[in-house]
């Protein structure tokens, strides 16, 4: 299994629009990848949620249909006076599948492994899904201290019990600047966190995001060890997310 994740972040899209293009270039495409060889998830804005999944429940589109929803952050608290928050309950009450943790952007703006550590058990104790995220930054490449960074974010989210069950590497510096990490620096980092994978007993798939695009999607899904890939602008077009998903195949 293959997995495509569309990180929407907070931008305004038109569903409708989105759905039409999507299904139309599945519909062109005979050969376009089914539910049981690429799974596709959405990380959208929660006020997009109620229509877009009615549009997935009623659509008479079986790949469409199979599209799971996620949050794109989730409270480290289960309730109280946190404003703005939204608490793994309440995604699990709603019906989304999981949620993102350790985005480059809310571990910028203040999430610290231990807060993402948190997200991640109160997702568990809801029965959701992490889609978790590591990736280091340029002076952290530039300094030749990528696999101890790298270990260190590992190490502080597994621990305890939980585990990733999705794990999305995205470097940083590649993540909205348009500037696309070569496929070597991918690999050698794909190769890290297998190896501690590996030495946990922890299955999980390992994704790639960091400005992925039509462009360099078939470079990027061809590195060995990668099982997928986090998508940022390029998932805004529902087209561009159809022509990513048709060349990631089990």
């Amino acid at each position: 299994m293959k997995y495509l994740i569309a990180n929407w972040k907070m931008n305004s899209v038109n569903l409708d629009l989105w759905e039409q293009k999507f299904v139309d270039f599945i519909n062109s495409h005979k050969d376009f990848p089914q539910p049981s060889e690429v799974k596709l998830i959405v990380c959208l804005n929660l006020y997009d949620y109620f229509v877009f999944s009615k549009k997935i429940n009623t659509s008479k589109n079986p790949i469409f249909k199979n599209i799971s929803l996620y949050a794109q952050d989730v409270s480290q608290h289960e309730e109280g006076a946190f404003t703005g928050q939204i608490s793994s309950k309440f995604l699990a009450n709603i019906g989304l599948k999981g949620s993102i943790v350790g985005h480059s952007e809310l571990r910028e703006n203040g999430d610290s492994e231990t807060n993402v550590y948190k997200k991640g058990l109160k997702l568990k104790e809801e029965k959701l899904s992490n889609i978790f995220c590591i990736g280091e930054d340029l002076e952290t490449l530039k300094s030749l201290n990528k696999k101890s960074f790298l270990l260190n974010q590992l190490k502080a989210f597994c621990k305890n019990g939980l585990e990733p069950d999705l794990l999305a590497y995205e470097p940083i510096w590649a993540i909205g600047t348009g500037i696309e990490a070569d496929s070597e620096n991918i690999s050698s980092a794909v190769s890290i966190i297998l190896n501690f994978l590996h030495k946990n007993k922890i299955n999980c798939p390992v994704l790639y995001g960091g400005s992925v695009s039509t462009s360099n999607i078939d470079e990027i899904i061809s590195i060995p060890g990668l099982d997928g890939c986090l998508v940022g602008n390029s998932s805004l077009d529902g087209e561009q997310f159809a022509i990513i998903a048709s060349k990631i195949k089990s």
